[in-house]
């Protein structure tokens, strides 16, 4: 009953967004309240914290904005696009274990590795290749085969090894994908369109990447030890990296041709594409199994934090929106506004800052636009968007309340604060570069 209901008002969403429906978009905030309730029950600590938070914060600003009360119903359903985006995506992921790329991991990781750096860079770039379709389930896979393989190397250098290339990986590789809900977001938020931002994206990646390898190859020249490897048959990795790239072809040619947001795009072409994809390969039934049971396991408990976060925070962004506090703060800001290198090196900073004490990436983007985005949005708006794409991603590798973190800590036996601390130089390079790269190119 549950996941019919979800699944219900989901769709009324993406139904008032396609037709650009105000009634349809009151009337799935209003179903959202039930869904709101249900949902806080079965999130955790973290999410909780903050749904509550943007709830209470913004029943306390009420009295101060110039919302209607008939207008409040809809701030409810505001963001609920995104979380048909977290629907939907497991559906890439399905694909992925119904073609059996997954059963590569191994022999992607260690064939051919001789020397520590070598291993260091496989690891790295076979989270990168696996990212784009299996996001954060790929982790624990990787992980648990380092760490099995890797028994010869000490604890603490093995913990090392994994924190660095897998939490990096996963950060570099999602930094340009139209899957990733940051950068959906990001583009949301913005209304900057994919194609604009796309080459400086990938140049960051490219660059970022590139010091990495090269670093841990000439670096890191000790020899490793790895068992034998059994021989596997599997589909290449060209066939995968092929995949990619007509998706993201696709993303950019649909959205230009149908006019659509760039969110709706993706959400349209994500299990049509999974389903074309596994059919020409002769595993569209085995598709259409794994892919109803990831998008029913996914909307009965799958989307039940995305759900607190994204309807508090539309419920709070709006009535905040109509107060004057925002201004209030930005003034002061204001004096910058010649000055847009400060402010855009004290955006990934405030991210930092913020997930350091266990807000969401999310959230961070939200707010830190709320302040910032009035006074850059005219003068660099895809600069704008990199940069919050850019750290709300780097966050990934050093927030110690962070699903990734803790995960990787869970998997490793390992301080959370101790993968936070070996990550955080990255994270600042990586700030740090998508600073430069704007100032230079936007």
């Amino acid at each position: 009953m549950q996941r019919l209901y979800y699944g219900a008002v989901l769709f009324l969403v993406f139904l008032a967004l396609a037709f650009d429906s105000e009634l349809l978009l009151t009337i799935s905030g209003w179903l959202a309240i039930p869904m709101l309730i249900y949902s806080f029950t079965k999130s955790n600590r973290l999410f909780k914290g903050m749904g509550l938070a943007f709830l209470l914060g913004g029943l306390i600003l009420l009295p101060f904005s110039e919302q209607s009360l008939v207008s409040l119903p809809s701030l409810f359903s505001s963001n609920l696009t995104l979380v048909v985006f977290v629907a939907v995506v497991p559906l890439m992921q399905a694909a992925i274990e119904s073609l059996r790329y997954d059963q590569q991991v191994k022999s992607w990781l260690f064939q051919g590795t001789k020397k520590k750096g070598q291993l260091q860079n496989r690891s790295l770039l076979t989270t990168y290749g696996f990212v784009p379709f299996m996001n954060l389930s790929v982790l624990p896979l990787l992980q648990h085969t380092l760490m099995d393989e890797l028994t010869t190397l000490p604890k603490k250098k093995r913990d090392r090894l994994i924190s660095r290339t897998t939490l990096r990986g996963y950060a570099l590789a999602l930094v340009w994908m139209p899957m990733e809900i940051m950068v959906v977001t990001a583009l949301g938020i913005t209304g900057e369109s994919y194609l604009s931002i796309l080459p400086l994206l990938l140049l960051l990646t490219v660059l970022m990447t590139g010091y990495e390898l090269l670093k841990n190859r000439f670096w890191l020249s000790a020899p490793v030890e790895l068992a034998p490897l059994d021989k596997t048959i599997g589909r290449s990795r060209r066939s995968l990296f092929a995949s990619v790239l007509l998706f993201l072809i696709l993303v950019i040619a649909v959205g230009e041709w149908l006019g659509l947001s760039f969110i709706m795009t993706v959400i349209l072409l994500i299990p049509l594409f999974a389903y074309s994809w596994t059919k020409l390969m002769g595993e569209a039934e085995t598709f259409l199994e794994k892919g109803k049971q990831a998008l029913s396991h996914q909307i009965k408990s799958g989307i039940h934090p995305f759900l607190v976060l994204f309807i508090s925070l539309g419920w709070f962004t709006g009535i905040l929106n109509g107060t004057e506090l925002l201004s209030m703060v930005q003034e002061p800001l204001r004096a910058f506004s010649e000055f847009p290198v400060v402010l855009l090196g004290a955006i990934p900073l405030s991210f930092y800052a913020l997930a350091f004490v266990g807000i969401h990436p999310i959230a961070s983007m939200v707010l830190i636009h709320e302040v910032v985005g009035p006074i850059l949005m005219p003068v660099m708006p895809a600069g704008l968007t990199i940069m919050y794409i850019v750290s709300a991603l780097a966050t990934f590798t050093i927030s110690p309340y962070g699903i990734v973190v803790t995960m990787t800590a869970r998997h490793t036996e390992q301080n959370p604060y101790r993968i936070m601390l070996t990550n955080l130089p990255f994270a600042l390079l990586f700030g740090a570069l998508a600073v430069v790269v704007t100032m230079i190119f936007l």
